[in-house]
């Protein structure tokens, strides 16, 4: 009975633990690539001439801190997204894996020997599973990231100050109006786990290859699960990154007057007036951030779900 109580711990409360601490890792070290990357997205053509000159230019006028511009929301809520899409990921991997016997395995165990294509429709599922959060956060973020010193645009005093004129003008559906495009972006999330998953155990064959029957170094887990996370994050945003062009594009709009009526008309007038480039547009720092920021989070991940595991000694 005390096994299976602490199995249950670990199955049904440490995965959501660990995601919440590990979105708190990948915000750290993410969040001033991020708005270098929301800021070249929304210019109008010619503001900045790259990432560099956006680094450069942000911070003269605004301070470093100017960097971490919108990072209030995330900082509640990335800890949140995190949350969900490991604690649902998690929980559709035992639901694929099917029944298992009553002396059950370790929920990471089950992770762990799922097959890979059972990874990604893991990862599809926990992305869209997490839409409703991420939707309002993203929104607010959007608008908060792309407000310049000395701007009309400053409008909003804070994360609350937006949300509320969000909902004054257009109702709390304003919060939640480019669901679409976010879900399309989430919906690669099975890439992101999938990614992880297969470069992780790639690493590791390669790690017993040259270690042999002899013991792993102590840094061995870690530098693989860095490795593994930054792989899976940049093949995740390989392919939402135009998704995400245009979900910002349509949440940067102006409340009153929006410029776009759908995804797909915001895609036809970006592609139309700037070139299909434009939709990899702040493509750079994307990728210079998600390396370390999903790498930290995997490490940061795997480190706390070994904490508990320690700690109820469920082995």
């Amino acid at each position: 009975m005390e096994l299976k109580k602490k199995t249950e711990f670990t199955e049904q409360v440490v995965p959501w633990i660990a995601g919440l601490v590990s979105g708190w890792a990948n915000l750290a070290v993410g969040h001033p690539f991020d708005t270098v990357k929301v800021r070249l997205q929304t210019q109008t053509p010619g503001t900045f001439s790259g990432p560099a000159d956006c680094l450069k230019k942000t911070v003269a006028s605004e301070g470093f801190l100017g960097l971490y511009k919108g990072i209030t929301p995330p900082l509640i809520g990335k800890g949140t997204i995190h949350s969900v899409l490991f604690g649902t990921y998690n929980r559709v991997i035992l639901a694929l894996e099917g029944p298992r016997s009553e002396d059950a395995q370790r929920i990471e165990d089950a992770r762990r020997s799922a097959s890979i294509p059972t990874c990604v429709a893991a990862g599809v599922v926990a992305g869209l599973v997490s839409v409703p959060v991420v939707t309002p956060i993203d929104q607010v973020k959007a608008y908060l990231q792309v407000q310049y010193k000395s701007s009309a645009t400053s409008r909003f005093e804070g994360p609350l100050d937006c949300g509320r004129q969000i909902i004054r003008t257009a109702g709390v559906a304003g919060l939640y109006r480019h669901w679409l495009p976010t879900a399309a972006e989430m919906s690669t999330m099975g890439l992101f786990f999938g990614g992880y998953e297969w470069s992780r155990r790639s690493l590791q064959k390669t790690l017993d290859v040259s270690c042999g029957t002899g013991e792993k170094p102590s840094w061995a887990g870690p530098v693989t699960s860095f490795l593994a996370g930054g792989f899976g994050g940049s093949l995740f945003w390989i392919f939402a990154f135009p998704f995400e062009t245009i979900k910002h594009r349509l949440m940067t709009q102006p409340l009153e007057k929006p410029v776009y009526s759908s995804p797909v008309h915001c895609l036809r007038s970006l592609v139309a007036s700037e070139g299909t480039m434009a939709l990899w547009r702040g493509f750079l720092p994307a990728i210079l951030r998600t390396f370390p920021a999903n790498g930290a989070t995997f490490v940061t991940y795997e480190a706390v779900v070994q904490l508990f595991s320690g700690a109820h000694q469920i082995r």
